[in-house]
């Protein structure tokens, strides 16, 4: 069993020194965190995730709604998503929709082990200056009862994805909200620091720390991420590996982010 080793709510100071009038170079981007550039207009992205996930645990009995009823039982999750595209459509201005799939097997009695969409979300990002943007979506077509993020009617969420330069390297993060039907699993935060170090030509190496309030589990998620970025011009491929701080997240996290800009 994992032991909560991270603090859920990140230093204020940390997230603060991410605004800043140091200048920041495009790339390279976050793995997993949301990237606080807004796309030029005219520009369009493709993206698509896949990961799989080994060792998530569901909720306690009694501990809320949401799915799992098994505690501390054990399942593994094979996501395909975010997958989409966003658009510039103004100066400092994007829109975008994608969607998320997930294939749930349980590996205790009583653990999640149901497939389907967590959403389809439709969203708008604002940038509010040179190192921040403000993000805004609504989520719907989710299953009520997929893990870890089950959905019902129309989810809202707002995020915060901030950056600056720091040495030859980016540092970044973000701070959101989601809200969501209590039936569901209630409304949540979500944060995350991270760090980019330029290794070479198109070649970076990226360090973050990611987590959320988890609505459906007996805990906060929290997770540490290794990867890199791979610029091969328009297309960037970031694979990466995480590993679970908190019971409810995974033990292990394969995976792979791909964009394709034109």
């Amino acid at each position: 069993m994992k032991r909560n080793r991270v603090v859920k709510v990140l230093p204020a100071t940390l997230l603060a020194a991410v605004v800043t009038s140091v200048p920041v170079a495009a790339e390279p981007r976050p793995l997993q965190i949301g990237r606080a550039d807004v796309l030029p207009v005219g520009t369009t992205e493709f993206f698509a995730d896949a990961a799989y996930e080994v060792g998530r645990e569901s909720r306690v009995p009694g501990g809320g709604p949401g799915p799992g009823a098994g505690d501390g039982a054990d399942y593994n999750n094979l996501r395909l998503g975010p997958v989409g595209a966003a658009h510039g459509v103004d100066d400092g201005l994007e829109i975008g929709a994608y969607f998320v799939f997930v294939n749930n097997s349980e590996d205790d009695d009583g653990a999640p082990d149901e497939s389907g969409l967590q959403g389809i979300t439709g969203f708008m990002k604002l940038a509010l200056n040179a190192h921040a943007a403000l993000e805004v979506g609504v989520r719907a077509g989710g299953e009520d009862d997929v893990a870890p993020y089950p959905s019902d009617g129309l989810d809202f969420y707002v995020n915060l994805p901030m950056r600056r330069s720091l040495g030859a390297g980016l540092l970044y993060g973000e701070v959101g909200y989601t809200v969501q039907d209590n039936d569901i699993g209630g409304s949540y935060a979500n944060w995350g620091v991270g760090y980019a170090h330029p290794m070479g030509t198109g070649f970076h190496l990226n360090v973050e720390l990611k987590g959320d309030e988890a609505p459906v589990a007996p805990g906060n998620h929290m997770d540490l991420l290794f990867g890199a970025l791979l610029d091969a011009g328009e297309i960037r491929l970031r694979p990466y590996l995480g590993l679970g701080l908190y019971d409810a997240s995974p033990d292990i996290t394969l995976g792979m982010a791909v964009t394709l800009r034109m």
